[in-house]
């Protein structure tokens, strides 16, 4: 009987010792305050790094508010914008080359326009809508960078557009989501035949 309590006892401190052994072997997710693990491996899990826990590179700092009229809230967001606007204004280039007659009324070079128009005042539209509303220092930056030269060439080109009847009001009712287009030409008359003309000529 004593034999048996012993092996038992035995049996019982070598799994003891294996486990012991194995748990240490094995990782564990390290604290958040813990540096990341040093082999690159994802078990730092969500370690914290410099930028949680020193103060001068922006930790416990509030994030800046969506409506922030401070210039420091909102520049770094209109100049993280800027190249989608340059994408935008980029699109005009070859269309500002085409002349302002019937050719503008051929399909590809008509869906060319199109294009550029809508993707140009859509994105103008989305950011005046939301710098206007933080305040109005905002606003002002909004004007400042939406007033290029290239900004003035692009309206006086798709305004002589419509003018001519190149491009119809009508054509942009649905692809003018914060209403720029429609707002910016509100005065325009389509005085012009322009691809009406063209069209029934086909």
């Amino acid at each position: 009987m004593i034999g048996v309590v012993r092996t038992a006892a035995a049996v019982a401190l070598g799994l003891a010792v294996f486990g012991a052994l194995f748990a240490r072997s094995g990782h564990r997710p390290l604290d958040p305050d813990e540096p990341i693990a040093a082999n690159g491996s994802m078990i730092a899990g969500r370690a914290h790094t410099v930028y949680d826990t020193e103060p001068a590179l922006g930790a416990f700092r509030t994030p800046p508010r969506s409506d922030s009229d401070d210039p420091a809230d909102f520049e770094p967001l209109i100049k993280a914008d800027r190249p989608t606007i340059e994408f935008d204004r980029s699109l005009f280039k070859r269309v500002l080359t085409e002349p302002l007659d019937s050719s503008l009324c051929k399909a590809q070079q008509h869906n060319m326009l199109l294009l550029a128009v809508r993707n140009y005042y859509a994105e103008r539209g989305r950011e005046q809508r939301t710098y206007t509303r933080r305040g109005p220092l905002a606003a002002a930056a909004f004007e400042r960078e939406w007033s290029t030269p290239a900004d003035r060439e692009i309206d006086n080109y798709v305004q002589h557009a419509v003018q001519y009847g190149l491009l119809h009001k009508s054509e942009m009712m649905s692809i003018d989501p914060y209403g720029e287009f429609a707002g910016t030409f509100a005065d325009t008359r389509e005085l012009g035949t322009g691809c009406a003309a063209a069209d029934s000529k086909r």
